[in-house]
């Protein structure tokens, strides 16, 4: 793999981790509070919805760290050995880990009686998000599954070429 591939693909990678950090650490606590001002009922379910978000983008960051690792791999050229299960075993965790928390988002905001300064329609998008980031998440964590079993085959039939040769 090309070292200027890897270098620009290894520089998206902190970008969006950065970017993830820094959503966590300002955005979200900030986007709440403002939101709160605005909405004073919106207090009672501010701690669920700040704690889901960060918890989620913490699922994502470690998708990123488990794709720099595979992007490492490849620039050695080693992707195709036991080591990279290893990778993918982590981001397989991380997506399963965002799959969880959005279903629990889901039944919070299913179960929770969520203040509306309108007609409700913004708990209504949030309920359906919820719902279609569920399924999108575990099919991505299926997809990496499936992934594995195609990198667990290729690495084994690299040891018996290897052994042939």
């Amino acid at each position: 793999m090309s070292r200027v591939l890897v270098i620009f693909l290894q520089a998206l990678l902190a970008v969006a981790f950065l970017g993830g950090l820094f959503a966590q650490v300002v955005v979200i606590p900030t986007t709440a509070a403002d939101e709160v001002a605005l909405f004073p009922p919106n207090e009672s379910v501010r701690v669920p919805f700040v704690t889901s978000a960060i918890v989620f983008i913490a699922c994502f960051q470690l998708l990123l760290v488990a794709l720099w690792g595979v992007l490492q791999r490849a620039a050695k050229g080693t992707v195709f050995e036991a080591g990279a299960l290893t990778w993918t075993n982590i981001a397989i965790g991380a997506a399963g880990a965002a799959a969880v928390v959005l279903g629990f988002l889901f039944v919070y905001v299913t179960l929770a009686d969520i203040p509306s300064p309108s007609d409700g329609m913004e708990t209504l998008g949030l309920w359906m998000g919820s719902a279609v980031g569920t399924v999108a998440a575990i099919g991505f964590a299926l997809l990496l599954v499936v992934g594995r079993q195609w990198l667990r085959r290729a690495v084994a039939q690299r040891a018996e070429l290897e052994q042939v040769v």
